[in-house]
């Protein structure tokens, strides 16, 4: 008999990890969901059964949140105390390889709900991919543009040719090639296309740079439609921002405020100049964070691949991709400003 079953009907789910992605971020409790536990307590199909944290202070806030799940300071405790079917994996990313593998070994979990970056270096990320292979357990990144569907808009504009063929990207992004870098790259492969080639113009100073993760204004190019694209980067002292425009043939579109809102605009005959034409606005998609939760959509998702099989929208391997293009802006500083080759990971 399946946890689920054992359980009226619940899969069973712990969370390893009660940083701010955890549970923080829902303490005190938000609108929306925007932790794990947050997200998990809100799930009907899901029951948090036990969160794993580093100091006791993280159990009294679990506590408020999930009163029912128990709390640990030991994974080995955990793993021995609880049959499960989804563990989400929020620690730092320097102990994730560690985790993965206590969980996997300890336990006969499904599936694995792992935070981004998915390791701190390409061969530890490989590591992880040579290691899940060998257990019946799938692997999910929290890649979490994916779950909106309104990114899924925009990738569909995409394919469908709305606007003509992609001719550029900018990207606007700031706090380092690992944190904010991999979702701008992830954002920019599921919705165009793949980064192939990468040239660093300059870096730039963020508060990334005390642990090491570099910021980069760069060159690149795509495997769609022989576009190529401009990433600027921004101290983020200054502020945040995270923004991308696709300039098509016949239009443009604009991801805004860090995905709350899309821009439209479609090309018209220029009224001044004959034969040539004009970008103007056709409408816009507006506070979409506050409309709905990512992370709440992704464990939506959760249930749908352990239910009735779903296609895993963000895979192990779609996690890893980012990392293949933060060596190559590595690579290309280092070789000062050399074109590289974006590795495809896969």
């Amino acid at each position: 008999m399946s946890a689920m079953e054992r359980n009226r009907g619940k899969y069973r789910a712990a969370v390893i990890g009660l940083g701010k992605i955890g549970l923080g971020f829902d303490v005190p409790p938000q609108p929306l969901a925007q932790s794990h536990v947050g997200a998990i307590v809100r799930c009907p199909d899901i029951e948090l059964v036990a969160g794993v944290g580093v100091r006791q202070e993280q159990g009294d806030q679990l506590a408020t949140l999930a009163p029912e799940a128990k709390f640990y300071l030991s994974l080995d405790e955990m793993l021995g105390g609880h049959e499960l079917d989804i563990v989400c994996i929020c620690t730092p990313s320097h102990v994730r390889y560690e985790v993965v593998e206590k969980v996997l070994r300890g336990s006969a979990v499904k599936l694995i709900f792992l935070e981004k970056p998915v390791a701190t270096s390409l061969p530890e990320a490989e590591r992880i991919i040579e290691l899940a292979a060998q257990y019946d357990c799938q692997v999910i990144v929290n890649l979490s543009r994916r779950w909106n569907d309104s990114i899924r808009g925009i990738r569909d504009a995409v394919e469908e040719q709305r606007y003509g063929k992609l001719r550029n990207v900018h990207l606007r992004y700031t706090r380092g090639i690992y944190n904010y870098g991999s979702h701008m790259f992830d954002l920019v492969r599921f919705t165009t296309g793949s980064m192939t080639q990468v040239q660093t113009l300059r870096q730039v100073p963020t508060t990334g740079d005390a642990r090491e993760d570099w910021c980069y204004s760069f060159l690149f190019t795509l495997d769609r439609d022989g576009a190529s694209g401009y990433a600027e980067a921004f101290d983020d002292r200054d502020y945040v921002i995270f923004e991308m425009e696709l300039y098509f043939e016949r239009g443009k579109i604009e991801l805004l405020l860090g995905g709350d809102e899309i821009r439209y605009h479609e090309a018209i005959p220029h009224p001044m100049i004959p034969g040539f034409s004009l970008l103007t606005f056709a409408y816009a998609e507006d506070r979409l964070l506050a409309k709905s939760s990512n992370m709440q959509n992704a464990f939506f998702h959760l249930t749908d691949v352990l239910q009735g099989g779903a296609t895993p929208v963000s895979t192990l391997a779609d996690g890893v991709y980012p990392m293949h293009v933060a060596e190559a802006l590595l690579e290309s500083h280092r070789g000062g400003g050399a074109v590289v080759a974006v590795k495809s990971g896969q």
